[in-house]
């Protein structure tokens, strides 16, 4: 169930929203209340931790860009409503969820809500997945020692200490979470095959990362990994789609054997 505060000086507009609102009862949405000025919503959103807010943006007072003088960063989306475009711009300055324009009507309030509601799925299974790695990697998986050659000799690893490799041109390099470079002449492939199959995954033809390294995936026109040591690893366009899904199977499967 998805938690909805309305807040809109417009009485008119208010009543109009809340019947929409009813109406798309197959979100599986509930309003759980109403306020008509900037302060009052203040209060219902401390109060009921809302996870979608329309936030109508002319009100007397205070307008409605001044809720982020009290969330700085909102762990609720936002959904500007107003009846003058010319603040479209300013919303998505303020990195709005969406922006519906009055008077509102019921498509244009399904798709904003299809659209909201995909985002916060979206974001609790980014959460999950990162909770899920942070509790792995805390728990003492063992690593795999691993020799690889390298002019002069070889050099001895644990794949436990193994951040990412990089491949370029006919050699890769590997690095560790010391920040150490081995670099081998091996293509990707042939590294990821001695790798722990559990551990270790793919996010783009040039690269291969330690997966109990990762803090957070983001989704964009240049989709990337971030790791715990904020390197910004790419994921390419078809791995992005399926990263989510992919690394919580690998997590699970390691996990198993543990």
């Amino acid at each position: 169930m998805y938690n909805i505060i309305v807040i809109d000086d417009e009485n008119a507009s208010l009543i109009v929203l809340v019947n929409l609102l009813k109406y798309l009862s197959t979100f599986k949405i509930k309003v759980m209340g109403t306020a008509k000025n900037l302060d009052e919503g203040i209060e219902l959103i401390n109060l009921h931790k809302p996870d979608i807010v329309f936030l109508d943006v002319e009100m007397p007072g205070k307008k409605g860009f001044a809720i982020y003088d009290y969330f700085r960063k909102p762990d609720f989306k936002i959904i500007f409503v107003t009846s003058n475009e010319g603040y479209a711009m300013d919303a998505i300055k303020k990195s709005a969820s969406d922006f519906l324009m009055k008077p509102v009507n019921i498509v244009d309030l399904k798709e904003s809500l299809q659209k909201v509601i995909h985002q916060i799925e979206w974001e609790h299974q980014q959460a999950e997945l990162i909770d899920r790695i942070n509790y792995l990697s805390s728990s003492g998986i063992e690593g795999k020692n691993i020799i690889f050659d390298v002019d002069g000799g070889f050099v001895m690893e644990n794949t436990s200490n193994l951040e990412y490799c990089v491949a370029a041109q006919s050699y890769a390099t590997i690095v560790t979470i010391a920040k150490k470079e081995i670099t081998v002449s091996r293509s990707l492939k042939e590294i990821q095959e001695i790798l722990p199959p559990k551990q270790f995954y793919r996010t783009h033809k040039s690269y291969l990362v330690n997966i109990h390294f990762i803090r957070k995936f983001v989704k964009a026109n240049e989709s990337y990994v971030l790791m715990k040591s904020g390197t910004k690893i790419p994921v390419s366009v078809r791995i992005s789609s399926t990263i989510s899904k992919d690394l919580k199977l690998m997590l699970s499967s390691g996990n198993e054997q543990s």
